[in-house]
């Protein structure tokens, strides 16, 4: 393998496509449904603890309305009472919020993030993986074809590394075995 060739694959990291795919979709199904739970539970939460738990805007434009009060100055003949104007602000109903539409759009949010972390990972994770299957069935399908065997190289950090150690260690016996035969031979 040229140098280029080396450095492409080593920054290829979908390697083994239904492997790591599979991996990913076994990672975000398990992940969709730990959401589709903490949703159900906060839905059955608030509906039968905290009778909908119901939080309203405040419109912004003020509302004028008379509070009757008492009208101290009030001489004889006069009324008691006199209406005063005061601008209040009134809930906006038509933008209602609930305490679930608030937890349902954090957890929405919440839930892209952490598949997009999820799915970051597990590319990175399977790629640890698929590289040394990609390396041992490589190996393996040239030993099959009776290319000439070649030892399995791995990162020291990726997965399998035992089976890589048994396999180098058969593959080595096998060129010892090879060898022997074609000194015999001579």
């Amino acid at each position: 393998m040229s140098n280029d060739n080396k450095k492409a694959f080593r920054f290829r990291y979908i390697i083994d496509k239904e492997f790591q795919f599979k991996f990913l979709l076994h990672y975000s199904l398990l992940f969709i449904s730990g959401v589709t739970v903490t949703l159900g539970f906060l839905y059955w939460l608030n509906k039968s603890k905290f009778d909908g738990g119901a939080v309203f805007r405040l419109r912004q434009d003020a509302q004028i309305v008379y509070w009757k009060v008492e009208n101290e100055d009030a001489g004889t003949g006069e009324e008691k009472f006199k209406y005063v104007p005061r601008e209040i602000y009134l809930p906006n109903y038509d933008h209602q919020l609930n305490m679930y539409t608030i937890q349902f759009d954090a957890v929405v949010t919440l839930s892209v993030l952490y598949l997009a972390l999820i799915t970051i990972f597990s590319v990175f994770k399977s790629h640890k993986m698929a590289g040394p299957i990609y390396s041992i069935k490589r190996s393996l399908q040239k030993i099959a074809s009776g290319d000439t065997i070649e030892r399995i190289r791995i990162r020291k950090d990726d997965e399998f590394q035992e089976l890589v150690d048994v396999l180098n260690e058969v593959i080595h016996k096998r060129l010892a075995i090879i060898n022997k035969e074609q000194v015999d031979k001579k």
